[in-house]
């Protein structure tokens, strides 16, 4: 079988999550959502009663870094030259409950987005991640659900959108910790296995203590951010004691760590056995460019097809990355409500 990959970027999200500058706009307007108005000053930090309180407000203030930097990326990076370090894991914890509580909420009256002056709410899994699963699973032993042997992902993003899609494929009352076992995705330290999902940036909702890997995404059976928030308020009073760690969970393409280091090494394995390369909404930002460079170094001598599902795709910005005379580029600029997948898989 033809071995495909796929390049994923923050438009394979659009339809479940915040991207780009949005993300900023949506962590302002949660936190002052949940704020009381005389605590919503995010340039200088108020008297706040309660770790509820002080994680609202730092999910605000660096929402608010987030827009007048462009970014939250841009400003990690701001962080990281300045070697600002316990800004940086504070920031990145923030990132990662705001997912998570974007994830597990159900309060569209901040999870929307204005479309063609239509009010668009935000899925609780982007539609197209559904319709891919449906095609690329499969059951094994009359037991499991797997994806096909023959398909990978590597994703620059946090959310885990992919494997929620892969959870409602299976009993969806199982645990994380199980699904797992099926679809490997999470990078640990000490462990060998091959990622069938690799995500660059980290992904949200895990913490590292006593060298073993937790989640907080499955701690809360309610869809009400108060008690979400009461659920996993723990998280980051813990961070700041050093008792856990949830800032190694989300990494920038210029860090260096285990967990980071990992995952990149396990993207370079699945690009060098790549023969179909399927980029979905994926923009090749400046941050990126020294990793996606290793990436696609790893496809030459293979003759790889590459599909590119962009808006704004291009065959030109393709054939700077590789050898255009072994490499054949087809550009897919049509919004469409489906992810590509080519007839080989």
């Amino acid at each position: 079988m033809k071995r495909i990959t796929f390049l994923l970027g923050a438009g394979a999200s659009y339809y479940s999550c915040p991207i780009w500058k949005e993300q900023g706009v949506k962590m302002i307007e949660l936190a002052k959502k949940y704020l009381a108005p005389e605590k919503c000053n995010f340039e200088q930090s108020p008297s706040l009663n309660s770790e509820k309180e002080q994680i609202l407000w730092d999910i605000g203030y660096f929402g608010l870094k987030a827009e007048k930097y462009g970014t939250i990326d841009t400003y990690a990076r701001k962080l990281f030259l300045n070697q600002s370090h316990s800004e940086l894991s504070k920031l990145k914890t923030s990132v990662s409950i705001f997912f998570t509580l974007w994830h597990l909420t159900d309060d569209f009256t901040f999870k929307s987005r204005k479309v063609d002056k239509e009010d668009f709410n935000f899925e609780e899994i982007d539609r197209r991640y559904i319709s891919l699963l449906a095609a690329i699973t499969e059951t094994k032993n009359n037991k499991d659900v797997t994806i096909k042997d023959n398909i990978r992902f590597v994703t620059w993003n946090y959310d885990l959108q992919l494997e929620f899609a892969f959870k409602a494929f299976n009993h969806d009352a199982l645990s994380l910790e199980y699904i797992s076992q099926n679809l490997k995705f999470r990078c640990k330290i000490g462990d060998n296995d091959s990622l069938q999902i690799c995500h660059l940036n980290g992904y949200h909702g895990f913490y590292y203590t006593d060298q073993k890997e937790y989640d907080f995404l499955t701690v809360s059976k309610t869809k009400d951010i108060d008690e979400i928030l009461d659920s996993i308020g723990y998280v980051s009073t813990s961070e700041r004691r050093k008792q856990l760690q949830v800032s190694n969970h989300i990494n920038y393409a210029w860090e260096s760590n285990p967990l980071a280091e990992k995952t990149r090494n396990e993207a370079n394995r699945i690009f060098s056995e790549t023969d179909i390369l399927v980029i979905i909404g994926y923009s090749f930002p400046n941050f990126n460019k020294e990793i996606d460079k290793m990436l696609f170094d790893k496809l030459k001598g293979r003759r790889t097809k590459i599909y590119y599902q962009d808006p704004n795709a291009s065959e030109i910005f393709i054939n700077q990355l590789v050898d255009s005379n072994e490499t054949e580029v087809f550009c897919d600029r049509v919004k469409k409500d489906n992810f590509y997948l080519p007839y080989e898989f």
